[in-house]
């Protein structure tokens, strides 16, 4: 008996062993990184270690319930109070090194991390399959903050630092819908398959297929092609997968879609609509309003949609995105 307990416990502890691998090789990858950075605007020691311990305690929250370590918590992450300051400490480690300590940014913080929270336990939906009341506060909420601006200059030091509000984005949806109100149909799988990697292949190809004559049609693009190595293409392709489609396609695919295909009893419905709020979210790109943006968005979440149901998994969806956004960026963006 004894023997059987060791086995199980240590086959338990093998997920958050790779976990940390991950984290680390991730660390040591964006290490590089932030050495560039604290040369750049010569951070103190204690400020660039604020800084960077701060990312990659966000970034661990964030990619957690995609694994399988995090799937171990299901059931475990349930007090509204305890999952908020969890979400908060990031910030403090950032304060404590930079000496950037300021309550309005901790309330704005604590704000996008508990308000899901609260809802979903106020209002629990009657029917976890389908798109709820408390989803729909949810998602107008989420909105508001990334298009409000709501965490702009929360981490000021030494600049603006954006991607951590991505990172926090991330992580209050991700925890939110796998561990408080979870969603049957997220898909927050952070597993490398082959029909993953097909349907995210195919349907980038397809996009492309369409984009790229029409964005010559419509001189949104043109042939810029600014390509610095194959070294540079993947960091930009990791940065753009971890900071802008992996919290788009969770929230537009893995929630929106997959709780409106049942709430619709039609997948592909529930596929366009979420296309067509996808490309209107881009409508404020200059110049205001851009109609092409929305139409080619609209078009790209027609695809990306369609990698998510095809592939069985978010990854699917956010490695397509990536794919186009990077490509875009390296050969035919016009800034």
């Amino acid at each position: 008996m004894d023997a059987e307990v060791q086995v199980s416990s240590n086959m338990a502890k093998v997920p958050w062993a790779r976990f940390a691998g991950v984290i680390a090789a991730l660390a040591i990858l964006f290490g590089a990184v932030a050495i560039g950075y604290s040369r750049r605007f010569h951070l103190g020691f204690g400020t660039a270690i604020g800084i960077y311990g701060c990312f990659l305690l966000l970034l661990s929250l964030a990619l957690l319930p995609g694994t399988q370590a995090g799937r171990t918590l299901t059931g475990k992450v349930q007090t509204t109070w305890a999952f908020c300051a969890l979400l908060c400490i990031p910030y403090m480690l950032y304060a404590w090194g930079t000496g950037d300590f300021r309550l309005a940014a901790v309330l704005r913080i604590a704000s996008v991390a508990c308000l899901p929270a609260i809802l979903y336990r106020t209002i629990p939906p009657a029917d976890g399959q389908r798109f709820s009341q408390s989803d729909l506060f949810v998602a107008v909420w989420m909105i508001a903050v990334v298009l409000g601006g709501w965490l702009r200059n929360v981490w000021r030091v030494p600049v603006n630092l954006d991607f951590m509000g991505r990172l926090l984005l991330i992580a209050v949806g991700a925890s939110a819908w796998t561990f408080i109100r979870p969603v049957p149909g997220l898909h927050y799988r952070l597993q490398f398959t082959r029909r993953a990697l097909k349907a995210a292949t195919l349907n980038f190809l397809y996009f492309a297929a369409i984009a790229i004559p029409a964005g010559f049609l419509l001189g949104f693009t043109g042939w810029h092609p600014r390509w610095r190595g194959a070294l540079q293409f993947g960091l930009e392709y990791l940065e753009i997968f971890l900071f802008i489609a992996l919290l788009e396609e969770m929230f537009f695919r893995g929630f929106l879609q997959s709780l409106l295909s049942e709430s619709f009893g039609s997948a592909l419905k529930a596929q366009f609509l979420v296309s067509v709020l996808f490309g209107l979210f881009h409508i404020l790109h200059a110049p205001f309003p851009n109609w092409r943006y929305v139409a080619l968005a609209s078009v790209a979440g027609w695809f990306y949609g369609e990698a998510y149901r095809r592939g069985g998994s978010l990854l699917a969806s956010a490695l397509t995105h990536a794919t186009v956004d990077t490509v875009w960026r390296t050969w035919f963006s016009r800034t």
